[in-house]
């Protein structure tokens, strides 16, 4: 148990999130389980241009890491940056390669429930529980 504590302890999560959506509570339990510090990067409802994301992405990139790891954890997809984010895990300059501390993670949820709606068509919506962080 205590292993798990300092495992804790050196992981922060940096969670990418659209301002219009909310987190589910099994993902704030989740998180809340896994991470000794939480921060959110509200995405605006309009999302941003792609420089203001080349300036996050940078911005993110070169935060110091040392002595923690940072899993930046996007609920929201914001697809330029999770390409970007996952390259920059790991530094390469010619044939040397280093671990960043950095690691992109996504939830996921394979769970789906049914929902009738009023016109009688069924859909399927993700369903509340079965969340993972991978």
């Amino acid at each position: 148990m205590e292993v798990d504590k300092m495992k804790k302890a050196m992981k922060k999560a940096l969670v990418i999130i659209n301002e219009n959506h909310s987190l589910m509570t099994e993902q704030k339990q989740i998180l809340e389980k896994n991470y000794s510090s939480i921060e959110f990067l509200k995405v605006p409802a309009q999302g941003w241009k792609l420089e203001e994301m080349r300036s996050i992405v940078e911005e993110i990139s070169s935060m110091d890491l040392k002595g923690y790891y940072l899993d930046i954890v996007f609920v929201s997809p914001v697809p330029y940056m999770i390409r970007e984010l996952t390259r920059r895990e790991i530094f390469f300059v010619n044939e040397y390669a280093e671990q960043t501390n950095m690691f992109v993670r996504v939830f996921h949820n394979d769970v789906r429930e049914k929902k009738e709606l009023p016109d009688g068509r069924i859909i399927s919506v993700v369903a509340q529980t079965g969340w993972q962080l991978v």
